[in-house]
């Protein structure tokens, strides 16, 4: 299990999946209506792939 928290300095949203590809669509809804992006750049995906990581007190 893998997990994400938000990108944005502050916000607590975060959410955990076996699959990146599900945590960056998460994402990327998330920073659509929390954040009010309209377009999610591929700085963007950059910044949520690398911060994705292993579930807290489990390996990967």
């Amino acid at each position: 299990m893998k997990e994400l928290h938000c990108i944005v300095p502050g916000c607590q949203w975060h959410t955990r999946h076996e699959t990146e590809a599900e945590i960056i669509r998460r994402a990327s809804e998330h920073l659509r209506e929390t954040h009010g992006e309209t377009v999610i750049r591929e700085s963007m995906l950059e910044t949520i792939k690398a911060n994705i990581q292993p579930e807290k007190g489990k390996a990967a």
